[in-house]
């Protein structure tokens, strides 16, 4: 028996490493050897479990009666209930190959289940050695540095967060140039989305969606982890656990988000380039009266450029005469007025800066250069606003698996996932029919309200056990109080006797896997020992 304790212990290791990694063709090998491995051993397991089914002792095949059960179901999530989302945070994924813990599992089916890990690994090893034998596909694994595609998205959001420098003509070069090189990031991440939902929405080949993953993940190692009717295709990448349905409404949300920084760049790029022709014809007008004034300083100075009406100012104003003066005053007061005026109409005041950073358009011409300015990138039309209500949804459910990992926790918990679940129904709850993704919202809907459910027969379970516990504890404190200071007749020792008997069934009761769970097993030893001492007293005491 000890070597199929050991060797059934070894089993949730098994599942979990029952997987195929997408690495390069030398990476590809080695896993599938690493599988085959493991098969063999499953194997093993196999037939051992068959040689247990087949003899007398279990031939009612119930696993229940191997006192090694509890090592077994303490690798999985106590509970008897398996989510979408319990699934995406890694964990329940044993369970899936491996079956309920809290259900009595007979020696048949975790037979079937290990010759379901077994065809599992057949079917993996057919992926890997197709992969082998597609040249295009290992150039695509051997030459992929790419960032992946929300990294990437993430970076040009970053880039396009900036505030455009009016003023400083090279600055605002250096940012034109900045929203360019965005563009033309969006311009390759824009159809590489398209393509991914293309695949991810239909019914294709494994290579090809292979391909569509390695597109998604860029240079991010995934791995292949399982497969099942409701979650599709199970992936692993950077310590994560997601699904083919999870990553396609990532890729929704992308999307969306590329729309917007299209929509971003594109007025910035439209204001800077227009403030920059505004800088332009100011840089040139400066260039332009720049040697005017040097020449008109050199005339002055040697007197040989002077006009009529200059010399007859000069003439006058050797006579004492005051109306060159007040001509020379006139004339430089309209040239400096105007140059104000010229350079308050083409300069851009703090509070207009802050529109034009805002996205609204200075002016008409403004408006019109935009336009000329934009690139030629289109938006499409953007997702149904309800869908946001199922992005939620799967948020709260990914956070209450999350709040579920490594089990026991205490009653207080368990009301926290519970109340998560039910704001996730009522989120799916309000997603009107006609939405595009109803469809998808009420096959949600449906899986949300047996989690929510099964957590709540789970918060019933915990408080009976605490309430047990509570009770017991009550039970044995009346009767060491009932046997102290002895001697006692007999039936003050059979009375406490009783209440420990009771104590004892309470303690028996609660389930494994419960918060308690550990507590009561101190107690139980405790009151086992009593029962002992007091069964004792009660056979020496004479009638």
């Amino acid at each position: 028996m000890s070597d199929l304790e050991n060797l059934v212990n070894e089993l949730p290791q098994l599942a979990d490493s029952m997987k195929l990694t997408i690495g390069n063709s030398t990476e590809i090998r080695r896993e599938i050897e690493r599988i085959s491995n493991i098969q063999n051993k499953l194997n093993i397991i196999e037939n051992k479990l068959q040689e247990v089914l087949n003899s007398e002792r279990f031939n009612k095949g119930v696993l229940g009666a191997i006192p090694f059960f509890g090592t077994i179901a303490s690798f999985f999530i106590p509970g008897g209930f398996l989510v979408e989302a319990l699934v995406s945070a890694g964990s329940g994924l044993l369970a899936e190959k491996l079956g309920d813990p809290d259900k009595e599992t007979s020696l048949s089916e975790l037979i079937e289940n290990v010759e379901n890990l077994i065809d599992w690994g057949d079917i993996i090893k057919d992926i890997a050695e197709n992969i082998l034998t597609d040249s295009q596909l290992l150039i695509k694994l051997e030459e992929r540095q790419s960032k992946s595609l929300p990294e990437e998205v993430r970076q040009i959001d970053e880039a396009l967060r900036i505030h455009l420098d009016f003023d400083e003509e090279q600055t605002l070069r250096q940012q034109v140039q900045q929203i360019k090189v965005a563009q033309e990031q969006l311009k390759q991440v824009h159809p590489k989305l398209d393509s991914i939902l293309q695949n991810f929405e239909r019914d294709v080949e494994t290579l090809e969606r292979i391909k569509a993953f390695i597109s998604y993940f860029g240079e991010s190692v995934f791995s292949i982890e399982w497969f099942d009717e409701e979650h599709g295709l199970i992936i692993s990448y950077e310590g994560q656990t997601t699904t083919l349905g999870i990553i396609l409404n990532e890729c929704v949300s992308l999307k969306e988000k590329a729309n917007a920084l299209i929509d971003r760049a594109n007025r910035l790029r439209g204001q800077a380039e227009q403030s920059l022709k505004h800088l332009e014809k100011e840089r040139r007008h400066q260039e332009q009266k720049q040697p005017r004034r040097k020449q008109s300083e050199r005339s002055t100075q040697t007197g040989e450029s002077l006009n009529p009406i200059d010399r007859t100012m000069s003439s006058e104003q050797r006579r004492g005469g005051r109306s060159g003066w007040i001509l020379i005053l006139s004339t430089l007061t309209l040239g400096v007025l105007g140059f104000i005026g010229w350079k308050t109409t083409f300069q851009i005041s703090p509070s207009q800066q802050t529109i034009a950073n805002s996205g609204i358009p200075l002016n008409i011409e403004e408006q019109k250069t935009n336009s000329e300015a934009s690139p030629t990138l289109t938006p499409t039309p953007q997702p149904d606003p309800t869908a946001t209500n199922l992005a939620a949804a799967q948020k709260l459910a990914m956070e209450a698996a999350v709040m579920t990992q490594n089990p026991p926790h205490p009653l207080e918990n368990w009301q926290q996932v519970q109340g998560k679940w039910q704001e996730s129904i009522k989120l799916l709850e309000a997603i009107p029919d006609n939405s595009p993704v109803a469809t998808q919202a009420q096959e949600k809907l449906s899986v949300y309200r047996t989690n929510y459910q099964a957590i709540t027969n789970r918060i019933v379970t915990e408080q009976k056990a605490a309430t047990n516990l509570e009770a017991a504890q009550k039970l044995a404190g009346e009767a060491a109080l009932m046997v102290n200071n002895p001697p006692h007749p007999k039936e003050v020792w059979q009375n406490a006797q009783s209440k420990l008997q009771q104590a004892i069934n309470l303690l028996t009761s609660i389930p494994q896997g419960t918060f308690v769970e550990a507590q009561a097993k101190e107690k139980l030893a405790d009151y086992q020992k009593n029962y002992r001492l007091v069964s004792n007293r009660i056979k020496t005491e004479t009638p």
